[in-house]
């Protein structure tokens, strides 16, 4: 993060009583200016990737050697490592986040010094590519992908808090702290692009069928699944403590 950037962020945030003047709560329109600024410089590339089961070998017959025991020769079977079993992988990646990504900051809200609370609605268009391949002893027996797009819709409900540490100067430490307190992840405009070698409205159907089908006889996967990256979000979503020196951030050094 630029000196900039987090200077800029303890000046709508903090409300330090060392700056010269009070500084008001922010706008909702200025907080999620500069939460969008933040997301678009940390997005990963891909956003998510996961492999289950990819590269899979076992050892498998591969010829038989003839090895003398006293007057006898006897077979002894050759194993060698293949490719075997069905290998998955999935790759979410940000689609033209410049002009996708959206951060929209709702209720903000100043309990008490100090502490600010905020509540966050975070979107991007996503592009979601699914990748199987079928082996069997080393023989590719189906290999097959499936494109997607959607758009991930993350709600946040965040917390700010700051507090100053005398240091010694005429400026205090900050200390500065941002929590997401509960996160909902939920999806709209999720659509199949392109199937098994086909395209256009073919694989849309294929897409569509397939989603449903997996809808009505496990109606909790998807649930888990946003549960699991709720509670992922929340635990990582804690700066911890992040001291500044507020003395350095005015100066310029």
């Amino acid at each position: 993060m630029s000196r900039f950037v987090f200077s800029t962020i303890v000046a709508l945030l903090v409300g330090s009583p060392a700056l010269a003047a009070p500084v008001e709560t922010p706008t909702t329109d200025e907080l999620g200016t500069i939460l969008r600024a933040l997301l678009l410089t940390a997005l990963p590339d891909p956003l998510v990737q996961q492999n289950m089961d990819w590269g899979k070998q076992r050892k498998v017959p591969n010829g038989i050697t003839w090895k003398k025991d006293g007057l006898l020769l006897k077979p002894e079977k050759q194993e060698k490592l293949k490719n075997d079993g069905v290998w998955r992988r999935i790759k979410a990646e940000a689609v033209n986040p410049d002009k996708t990504l959206t951060s929209i900051v709702k209720n903000v809200q100043k309990p008490e010094k100090g502490k600010l609370t905020f509540d966050v609605e975070i979107s991007l268009q996503t592009r979601i590519t699914f990748e199987q391949q079928l082996w069997k002893a080393g023989v590719r027996i189906y290999s097959g992908e499936t494109r997607a797009r959607c758009r991930p819709i993350l709600r946040l409900k965040c917390e700010s808090t700051t507090r100053t540490v005398k240091n010694g100067s005429a400026f205090p430490d900050v200390v500065f702290r941002m929590r997401v307190l509960d996160a909902k992840l939920t999806y709209e405009q999720l659509k199949v692009e392109h199937t098994a070698g086909v395209g256009g409205e073919a694989a849309e159907l294929l897409g569509e069928a397939a989603i449903e089908t997996v809808k009505q006889l496990r109606p909790s996967i998807e649930r888990n699944m946003l549960e699991k990256a709720n509670k992922a979000i929340v635990k990582a979503g804690d700066t911890k403590e992040v001291k500044l020196g507020l003395g350095k951030l005015l100066d310029g050094k």
